[in-house]
This record gives structure tokens, C-alpha cells and sequence, in this order.
């Protein structure tokens, strides 16, 4: 037991100790999270470096390419109403096949059994729409971007192609394209104007970049 005279004397002891512990752990807080920001802020600018004068988001300017690459999303939203990002990306494609700038299309996505295809309704969408059912190419194992950009090279042996999908969506995909000799280009479907889920693909999107560019630097030989 501590007597009462020397206790003050232990805590005046402590209390620099502590004082400088606490600093010392503030700083290395600062310091991961300056390196953070850093990280990002560099793949930001890779990303949108690969992708400068490279999207589009008026049909009349775009140009012409064999194959536009429509990139796969779930037709309903988490609480079972319709995604707008599907919608609008049904759109961008069936707008790009009427004014001629695209002669077919590869829908990547995920195929899980039978119940859940995304090439497959996207696929319906577009027909239902007035497109041909002779141009379109499923490809079910697009589960990733980065999957879909790779197959559409290596296993469909596209060179040249035309990205559909949203504007943050598209630079990453013509980023990871770039990186895997693909000469690409980017459609832009529209967004959604709901806030909240435009804040959570804004920062969604953050860490996909990230992870994205990592990705590419891995594989690079």
C-alpha cells in the first residue's frame, strides 16, 4: 500500500511520462493518416490521368468503336427496388447502339447459378429496347471490374473497345484497361441524384481506386 505522502510524488512522476507517451502517439496518428491521404491522393491522379480525354458523356462526340463493353450491376436495388445504376446503364448502351457507335456489346458481369445473372437481364433490357439479340455477348464471370477488362482482352480477344458505365466507375475502368494494353474509351451513363448514395460511391470509390491501382503496379512486370 502506497502511503499518502508519496503519492503525489508518484503521480508528478507519472503524469511527463504520460504526457509524453500521448504526444508520441498523436504524432504516429498523423503520420498514418498524412500517408493515407497521400495514397490516395496518388492514385487519384493515376487514375485520372489514364482516363483524361478519354470519357465521354455526349454521344455525338464519341467515337466510333467495335465493341462497347457494358459493365454488369445488380437490376435491383439492397432493399428490392430498382437500381438507378443499372437503369442508366441500360440506357447509355442502348444510346450508343442507335447513334452507331458501337456494332456489338459485351455484357460483363456476375452469373451465380440461376438465380442471380446480370449479363442475362441486362441482356432482356437491351433487347426489350431494340437491340439486337445477335450482337450482344454474356460473359458471366465479369464478378470484378478488373475480371472484366482482362477477359474482354485475353478470352474475347478485344483490342479496341468503348467502357459503359458511370463516370467514377469508367476512369477506374479505363485505368486498370491501360494497364492491361487495352485501348479504351469511356461512355458515361448517368448517375444517380440521390445524395446519400452519391456520397457512398464517392467514397466507396476511393478505396477502389486505391485498391486498383495497387493492383496493377502488382502485376506489372
Amino acid at each position: 500500500m502506497v502511503k499518502p505522502r508519496f503519492k503525489k510524488q508518484i503521480q508528478v512522476f507519472r503524469m511527463p511520462k504520460m504526457k509524453k507517451t500521448l504526444k508520441r502517439s498523436l504524432w504516429v496518428i498523423m503520420a498514418i493518416m498524412v500517408a493515407g491521404l497521400a495514397v490516395v491522393a496518388g492514385c487519384e491522379l493515376a487514375v485520372y490521368s489514364a482516363s483524361k480525354g478519354r470519357v465521354y458523356s455526349d454521344v455525338d462526340e464519341i467515337p466510333h468503336r467495335e465493341v462497347g463493353l457494358l459493365l454488369g450491376t445488380n437490376p435491383k436495388g439492397r432493399r428490392g427496388g430498382a437500381n438507378m445504376f443499372y437503369n442508366y446503364r441500360i440506357d447509355a448502351a442502348v444510346e450508343l447502339y442507335e447513334a452507331g457507335k458501337v456494332d456489338r456489346i459485351l455484357i460483363s458481369g456476375a452469373k451465380k447459378g440461376s438465380d442471380y445473372d446480370e449479363p442475362q437481364a441486362m441482356r432482356e433490357a437491351l433487347v426489350v429496347r431494340g437491340v439486337p439479340d445477335s450482337i450482344l455477348i454474356l460473359d458471366g464471370q465479369g464478378f470484378h471490374t478488373i475480371e472484366s477488362i482482362v477477359r474482354a482482352k485475353e478470352v474475347y480477344e478485344v483490342d479496341s473497345l468503348t467502357v459503359i458505365s458511370q463516370e467514377f466507375h469508367n476512369r477506374r475502368s479505363l485505368y486498370m484497361a491501360k494497364h492491361n494494353g487495352l485501348d479504351a474509351i469511356a461512355f458515361n451513363a448517368a448517375n444517380t441524384t440521390v445524395l446519400r448514395w452519391r456520397v457512398i460511391m464517392f467514397l466507396r470509390e476511393r478505396a477502389s481506386r486505391v485498391k486498383a491501382v495497387l493492383f496493377c503496379r502488382r502485376q506489372a512486370p
